[in-house]
């Protein structure tokens, strides 16, 4: 709740939703690394980076379906993307859950955190180089869709 207080907040002062989003992609690395630096520290340091889980879950909760909706608006395909994302999410933590097991079953915990560590750095590069900021461009998408259409049509009646 915290996260989605937060992130209506600071949508109102402006900030777009990349770097909202990128915000909850960075807690995974963030709590990735406090973990293995507090692994000796005791359990109320390890329970206190559950608390970026929650911030990192709150902000893919709140800024997933904008993005989408800003993506997917006019083309009719909103629940469609929706239900590829979701199951993307959904088939990430469960392979996420059975590597790491067998990461820690092998090589003990600080081996399978380094590992997730550094995997969570590949979403972050990704999105932060390659995905645009959609505030404030929803529709302008499938307008030059639409546009498109238009033209190859007009191109067909006149041939």
């Amino acid at each position: 709740s915290i996260a989605t207080i937060a992130g209506d907040r600071l949508t109102e002062k402006g900030f777009g939703r990349k770097p909202l989003f990128l915000f909850g992609l960075i807690t995974l690395p963030l709590r990735c690394a406090l973990i293995i630096y507090w692994k000796d520290a005791g359990d109320a340091f390890l329970l206190s980076t559950q608390v970026f889980d929650g911030l990192g879950g709150g902000f893919f909760g709140l800024i997933h379906p904008y993005l989408v909706a800003d993506i997917t608006f006019g083309t009719g395909r909103f629940n469609l993307v929706m239900g590829l994302t979701a199951s993307c999410f959904g088939l990430g933590a469960t392979l996420s859950n059975y590597i790491g097991q067998t990461v820690v079953e092998k090589l003990g915990h600080v081996a399978s955190l380094s590992g997730s560590l550094v995997l969570s750095f590949i979403p972050v590069i990704l999105f932060a180089c390659f995905m645009p900021e959609t505030m404030g461009k929803r529709g302008n998408i499938a307008n030059k869709a639409t546009e498109e259409k238009g033209k190859s049509y007009t191109n067909m009646e006149m041939a």
